[in-house]
C-alpha cells in the first residue's frame, strides 16, 4: 500500500536471489523459466462440490521481497490452504515488492502451484513500479495453474474478468461469479491512487447484463479488487457497525468513478471485497452490499505489526449471500458473518 523504500541495488538482489534461504525451500522447484517446460493449466471450468458450497481464499497485499522479510511467507501460506482447502485462491494486488519483479513472480507461481489450488490475480499499486503493467500480466499468464488465461482472453484489458461458478451436476447451469478487476495505479498528475476507469464499470454493466441474460436471472456474485471504494468510508461515517477492526482511514482512489453505484444498478454482487489498507480487516453491510477487507497476507513490518492471515468464503448454491471469515497465521478463525445479516426468528 503505502510506498516503502525498497532495496535498488541490482546487484544485491541478484545475490540474495541465489541464495534465498526458508521461502526458497517451500517453492518445491526453481521459478526461473526453463526452455520446453511444461505449465500446469488452470482449469477452464469451476463447480459447487457435491455438498453446495464452493470454497474462495482471499489473500492480499503479499509484498514479496527477496530477501529475510519473506522467509515466512510460503510456510504461512501453505499452512493457511492446508487448513482451509479452499477451492479457489484470489490475490488482490500488491503481490511482488522488490525489483527482481519477473523471478520473484515465477517463484510465487511454482509455489501456489504447488499447492494444488487453482488462483486469480489482479494487480495493486505497487506490482508495475518497476515493469510496465502490460509485462507484468504477460508474466501472470503464463503462471502455473493461474487462471487468468483461462477466463481473460489476451485480446480483452487485462485484469478485468468473472468466474463463473457451474452447479455440481450441471457445470453450464451458472450459480455464482467471482468478478476480479483491476483498480490501476497512479495519476500521472500527482502520483494519488487512480481507481477505475469508465471503461472498466461499463464492462461490468455489460457483462453482468449478459450473463442474466443466458442465464435467465442474477446469479449470486463477489467482487474483488485491491483499492478501496469511497462507499467504505461513508459506510463507516454511517455509523454501520463492523466486524473487524479499523486502524487506518480507509485509502480510495482520488476520484470516485461509480463502481458502487453501478453494483445498485445491477444488483447481482452481493459483496465487494479489497486489500490496500493493511491495518483494516473489517467488514460492513452498506445500502444491502457487503464492504469489506481481506486479511493482510503479507511479510512482517510494513507499516504495521498485526498478524497476518487469509479471508474465507464460502458460498452455497441457489442461496443468495455468502459467510466469510479470517484463518490467521498462528491458524485461528476470527469473525465469522454471513451475509445477508440473517434476521432474528422473530421477523
Amino acid at each position: 500500500m503505502k510506498s516503502r523504500r525498497l532495496f535498488s541495488a541490482a546487484a544485491l538482489c541478484a545475490a540474495l536471489l541465489a541464495a534465498l534461504p526458508a521461502a526458497a525451500q517451500y517453492a518445491g522447484q526453481s521459478c526461473t523459466a526453463h526452455a520446453g517446460a511444461t505449465v500446469r493449466q488452470a482449469p477452464a471450468q469451476f463447480g459447487f462440490r457435491m455438498n453446495g458450497t464452493f470454497r474462495v481464499m482471499q489473500l492480499t497485499d503479499l509484498h514479496m521481497t527477496a530477501d529475510f522479510r519473506s522467509d515466512h511467507l510460503f510456510p504461512m501460506l501453505g499452512q493457511l490452504i492446508q487448513y482451509e482447502q479452499p477451492d479457489l485462491i484470489v490475490i488482490t494486488g500488491d503481490l511482488i515488492y522488490a525489483p527482481c519483479d519477473e523471478v520473484l513472480w515465477r517463484r510465487l507461481g511454482d509455489f501456489l502451484a504447488s499447492q494444488h489450488v487453482p488462483y486469480a490475480i489482479t494487480l495493486g499499486n505497487h506490482d508495475a513500479e518497476r515493469i510496465p503493467r502490460s509485462r507484468v500480466y504477460e508474466i501472470v499468464r503464463t503462471l502455473p495453474l493461474c487462471v487468468n488465461a483461462a477466463f481473460n482472453p489476451e485480446e480483452e484489458r487485462q485484469g478485468d474478468f468473472v468466474i463463473p461458478i457451474g452447479a455440481f451436476d450441471d457445470p453450464e447451469r451458472i450459480e455464482a461469479l467471482l468478478y476480479v478487476m483491476d483498480t490501476n495505479d497512479y495519476n500521472a498528475d500527482d502520483r494519488s491512487y487512480a481507481g477505475f476507469e469508465p471503461a472498466q464499470i461499463a464492462w461490468y454493466e455489460a457483462t453482468s447484463a449478459r450473463i442474466e441474460q443466458e442465464a435467465g436471472r442474477k446469479p449470486n456474485a463477489l467482487m474483488f479488487f485491491h483499492v478501496p471504494l469511497h462507499e467504505f468510508a461513508e459506510a463507516v461515517e454511517a455509523g454501520n457497525p463492523l466486524t473487524g477492526f479499523r486502524l487506518e482511514d480507509e485509502c480510495p482512489a482520488r476520484d470516485n468513478a461509480g463502481m458502487f453505484d453501478a453494483v445498485l444498478r445491477r444488483g447481482d454482487v452481493c459483496g465487494i471485497f479489497a486489500g490496500h489498507d493493511h491495518a483494516n480487516n473489517y467488514v460492513t453491510e452498506y445500502r444491502g452490499v457487503a464492504l469489506g477487507f481481506g486479511r493482510y497476507s503479507g511479510t512482517f513490518g510494513e507499516y504495521q505489526e498485526l498478524l497476518s492471515g487469509a479471508r474465507m468464503f464460502e458460498l452455497k448454491a441457489g442461496e443468495r449471500g455468502f459467510t466469510t471469515w479470517e484463518r490467521l497465521a498462528n491458524n485461528s478463525v476470527a469473525r465469522r458473518r454471513t451475509f445477508p445479516t440473517p434476521k432474528p426468528a422473530d421477523e
